[in-house]
């Protein structure tokens, strides 16, 4: 069992120190122009500067896979397969590889939007395939939370919150763009959740390593999920509200 926890926190702490090079990197790299992040905008949970970073290093490998003639959809399609990967990863105990698995699935959610906009193949369909399968992967994910922290009926109900507050955040934002209402900036957007949930799935694997038990850093990164999203999406609501009553 220590190997497989040793084997799990090695690939952990490999996470993180790669994560370390980019922000850095994304720190230092000229902002790339992208209309999609500075419509989302940044948060005190995922700054700006970093979100344009993270484009402006993603644009080499955006251009080799606009030459190979690689679609987006091809692209969303296969982000289902780590994101399913690392919900099965985290249930049987492997949060370290967990956290890969679902970096590599955010990496393509950012890739297909940028590949489909550099070859002019933005559609109506593409971004509701986009957002469904964002939804799956977030479901498989927490799924494998909710299995991770069995016999802990309080820690499954909070990795349900946070579910429940992942969709919400879409689902309100969505709505308001169908009635033509522009949504509050708030928590927790997808690229929020998804590097607050692979951040705490690298913790929980690095933590045996020095002595401590992985549920609680996986715990509390799925409590700030679970709180702000859920807290941001009723703030959207509300601006939907308002917004519908005029008011």
């Amino acid at each position: 069992m220590s190997g497989h926890w040793s084997a799990d926190g090695i690939a952990a702490a490999a996470l993180f120190g790669v994560t370390a090079v980019g922000v850095c990197a994304a720190a230092l790299k000229p902002a790339a122009d992208s209309g999609r992040v500075a419509r989302e905008g940044g948060t005190v949970f995922l700054p700006l500067r970093l979100m344009q970073g993270g484009y402006a290093l993603a644009a080499p490998l955006v251009r080799l896979l606009v030459a190979a003639g690689v679609r987006p959809a091809a692209i969303t399609w296969f982000s289902l397969v780590p994101g399913a990967g690392a919900g099965v990863a985290v249930a049987a105990g492997r949060p370290g590889l967990g956290a890969w698995l679902l970096a590599l699935s955010g990496v393509c959610d950012l890739l297909d939007g940028a590949v489909a906009r550099a070859t002019g193949r933005v559609s109506a369909g593409g971004a509701a395939l986009d957002s469904t399968l964002d939804r799956y992967v977030e479901f498989f994910f927490l799924a494998g939370v909710v299995w991770f922290f069995a016999g802990r009926p309080e820690l499954q109900l909070l990795a349900m919150a946070a579910l429940l507050g992942s969709f919400m955040v879409t689902y309100s934002t969505a709505k308001a763009e169908a009635l033509g209402v522009t949504p509050p900036r708030g928590w927790m957007k997808r690229a929020e959740r998804l590097v607050w949930l692979a951040a705490g799935a690298a913790g929980a694997g690095l933590a045996p390593l020095a002595g401590r038990p992985a549920w609680p850093v996986l715990a509390a990164a799925v409590g700030v999920v679970a709180v702000f999203a859920n807290l941001s999406a009723v703030r959207r609501l509300a601006a939907l509200q308002r917004s519908a009553d005029g008011k």
